[in-house]
């Protein structure tokens, strides 16, 4: 977690939020006797089983396992992590956290606030502007973008005026506030202000939380410089920006893959195809920051830049950012220099899956990259190609993947399997090489299970009570409430029996929907774990079994008081229940030597 926040900030946020109103903020939630319930957003489903305690302030999923608290509920909603989660639920809900953050960071909420209006507002009016802009909506159109793309992104046009912005947003803010969001540049005698933005398609530039922070603009001709974007401001860093994550993100759910692209147009290109994955840099080079906020959303990373050389040199650069950030990296090879945009528009989404498919690793990216600059046909040339690739295979630490770029190498130029090896194992070299084993290998010690005897005999009781309730008679019923359970099983053990005095028969949707949420919890997990043994359940051994169980706590109360008082009735408290765990594991042994014998 980030260290940008100290304190208790988490429980601030939790205390000033109700559950109820944040989930029902994003999906249809009903009352349910005790609980409220809804169709779980975070997998299929036609019967509700996503329920929310409000007492508890929490929710469960009894059909996927999903469970926490507000914050764990953004969290995986909107795909962000602990700290950005926090942020949006304080702002959304007026929550003051500045006094939390640490050292620079300490600024009020309001002082940010004014800065993501100003933004948002500029963002509506480039909105608005765009429709009246005949030449910008053609250019659009002739770039196959329609009217519900732009208002999917938000795209906008600036008008080709020195102080148009300015005008629409000096009465309501500052122009020293509108430098300070990138929106207007000081003349150079400091007293007029002109608009960076002119004549220029525009492009929000919206974070995770769904805040504007800044804008990209491209030209609509051939002039310099084709994008110009906002410049670094307190609430914007290129370095850890990426332009469509905001939407990106709430694709990862089942595949944790982005696409990281060049720029605007190959991002939503992309995504208008059904990839709406991808995301792009903001005219800045792949940084380690860039790497880091990837891995937040996504395990693996394609990197699909244009094919011309400029584009394969970005690639390199940006597998050495990447290694070591993010353990899987593959890089995507479309050809005849074309982009993703462009790729698209000729051959197809089909085609473009198939090259994603096809995506190469990182080492076989290298190393094909690598090939292109040697004759291979050509011993001397070949010589030097080798001497630079084994280097490559030798920086891989996975020891199986290694192996399989040595096999294939010695293959492909046909070259001695053990030449190849030995280069790229140097001193670390043996004959276990070839079979991915540079040293030796460690025995993993076996982990022994252990099973709480006594859970599990609760948990046989609890079974057998709900799916064979008719079966048990009226001592069996007035034995279970006589007994001492955990705290926890005596919490189930009170609802089940309430539960049955009111129902004849058993509905696990009942039981979730109006059962305290740990009770509910708890029980479905019993009752489907248990769910194939309940036939071969024997409740009076069970019975017996947990009534040794409360007799030796007793016992043990028992011991205590005879230290410090002797006293006949004490005394004879003991031998009843001596006696009568004597009858009861008699019973037992019987039980248990009958069923043997079976």
């Amino acid at each position: 977690m980030s260290g940008k926040y100290e304190n208790n900030i988490f429980d601030v946020i939790l205390e000033n939020i109700n559950i109820i109103d944040v989930i029902s903020s994003y999906i249809t939630v009903e009352r349910s006797g005790k609980n409220h319930k809804a169709l779980c957003p975070f997998h299929s489903e036609k019967t509700a089983s996503f329920i929310i305690s409000e007492d508890k302030q929490l929710y469960h999923c009894f059909g996927c396992g999903a469970a926490g608290n507000a914050i764990n509920f953004v969290m995986n909603y909107e795909n962000l992590d602990y700290i950005d989660a926090v942020e949006l639920l304080a702002d959304r809900y007026h929550v003051d956290i500045s006094k939390f953050q640490k050292g620079n960071d300490q600024k009020s909420s309001s002082y940010y606030t004014q800065f993501y209006d100003i933004l948002r507002d500029a963002a509506i009016y480039y909105y608005k502007n765009l429709r009246t802009s005949d030449a910008a909506m053609q250019y659009l159109q002739n770039r196959n973008i329609t009217f519900e793309d732009i208002k999917q992104f938000g795209l906008g046009f600036s008008n080709d005026a020195w102080q148009d912005i300015i005008g629409q947003l000096s009465k309501k803010y500052d122009l020293k506030s509108l430098e300070k969001v990138g929106l207007v540049i000081p003349g150079k005698d400091g007293k007029r202000y002109y608009d960076r933005f002119r004549n220029r398609i525009m492009f929000p530039i919206i974070n995770p939380k769904g805040k504007v922070i800044g804008f990209g603009g491209r030209v609509m001709d051939d002039s310099l410089p084709k994008y110009l974007n906002s410049p670094e401001t307190e609430i914007f860093n290129k370095s850890k920006t990426l332009y469509g994550l905001n939407l990106a993100k709430n694709a990862l759910q089942e595949k944790k893959q982005l696409i990281i692209a060049e720029g605007y147009m190959d991002v939503i290109a992309l995504h208008l195809n059904g990839f709406t994955n991808a995301v792009a840099t903001l005219g800045t080079a792949l940084t380690k920051e860039h790497g880091r906020l990837m891995r937040r959303y996504a395990d693996e990373v394609i990197i699909c830049y244009d094919s011309d050389i400029a584009g394969q040199k970005a690639s390199l650069r940006s597998l050495e950012v990447l290694h070591g950030v993010i353990e899987k990296v593959r890089v995507v090879v479309l050809g005849e220099n074309l982009d993703p945009d462009d790729y698209l528009k000729k051959y197809g989404i089909e085609r473009f899956q198939a090259k994603l498919d096809q995506a190469m690793t990182a080492t076989e990216y290298k190393l094909n990259h690598l090939k292109q600059g040697f004759n291979l046909n050509n011993e001397q040339e070949k010589i030097e190609f080798l001497s630079k690739a084994v280097v490559i295979i030798g920086e891989l630490s996975n020891e199986f993947e290694k192996n399989l770029h040595i096999e294939r190498l010695s293959d492909e130029l046909n070259v001695n399997y053990d030449l190849v090896a030995k280069e790229v194992y140097k001193e670390n070299y043996n004959d276990r090489s070839h079979y991915g084993f540079s040293g030796d290998q460690k025995k993993k010690e076996a982990v022994k299970l252990t099973t709480d005897r006594n859970k599990h005999l609760e948990n046989q009781l609890i079974a057998f009570y709900i799916h064979k309730f008719t079966l048990l008679n009226e001592e069996q019923k007035k034995l279970i409430q006589q007994f001492q359970f955990s705290e926890a099983t005596q919490d189930i053990i009170d609802y089940i029996m309430y539960y049955f005095s009111i129902h004849d028969t058993f509905s696990k949707q009942e039981i979730i929907e109006n059962a305290d949420i740990t009770i509910s919890t708890a029980l479905i997990e019993i009752l489907d774990s248990y769910i194939d043994e309940v036939e071969e359940i024997d409740i009076d051994l069970v019975l017996n079994n947990i009534l040794i169980k409360n007799i030796d706590e007793e016992l043990s109360i028992i011991q205590l008081k005879l230290k410090t008082q002797f006293s006949q009735e004490v005394r004879d408290e003991w031998r009843r229940l001596i006696d009568l765990k004597n009858t009861i594991l008699q019973k037992v042994e019987k039980k248990s030597n009958f069923k043997s014998k079976e």
